[in-house]
């Protein structure tokens, strides 16, 4: 069983490096690496940055875990931790996923404030012979104090059955704080 988890995983790495805004700081760099899978049952996404902006170092987080039963009920959570804008939370999720790519459901956010949320979120994934587009979008609010936003949308070219070039695009708001994300790197599948 643990072995059927990782196979046919894709693990993804990006490489940034810039000159710092501030002269008198070392350069900024940024290292990701990732892993993801995604079939009709389960899917995981865990993702790891490295970070050096202005002189400070950051190590940033993402896991996100999702299991569809066959009467599309979907569990599973969000855990992001982001040191370099001060996001980080925990939400466990359960709901319902209709035919046409829509999940709807609550949210336990945990964590100093937790709550109850409503999340309904659209994942559309689109393979072609060698390209692959994924989109996908997410809102939990208890419309009052909590919101939580993310909105993703990556690109992969494969170039042979295992090695793929990607294109990818993130952004979280959260508790008024937001980040996004643009990388261009290179993945293999195991």
């Amino acid at each position: 069983m643990f072995k059927e988890l990782f196979l046919s995983s894709i693990i993804s790495m990006s490489l940034s490096l810039k000159t710092s805004n501030d002269e008198t700081k070392p350069h900024d760099y940024e290292f990701m690496i990732q892993t993801e899978k995604k079939n009709d049952n389960y899917s995981y996404y865990i993702k790891r940055d490295w970070e050096r902006e202005l002189g400070e170092k950051y190590i940033d987080n993402v896991v996100k875990v999702k299991h569809i039963t066959q009467k599309n009920i979907y569990t599973g959570l969000d855990f992001i931790n982001k040191e370099s804008k001060n996001i980080d939370y925990l939400t466990l999720n359960a709901g319902y996923k209709f035919d046409i790519g829509v999940q709807s459901g609550l949210s336990i956010k945990t964590g100093k404030n937790h709550s109850v949320l409503a999340s309904i979120s659209y994942d559309k994934d689109i393979s072609g012979k060698n390209m692959e587009y994924f989109i996908s979008s997410s809102l939990k609010s208890n419309l009052s104090n909590d919101h939580i936003y993310n909105m993703n949308v990556d690109v992969k070219k494969w170039l042979t059955e295992n090695i793929n070039l990607f294109v990818s695009a993130k952004y979280i708001y959260f508790d008024k704080k937001d980040d996004f994300q643009f990388k261009i790197g290179a993945g293999f599948k195991i």
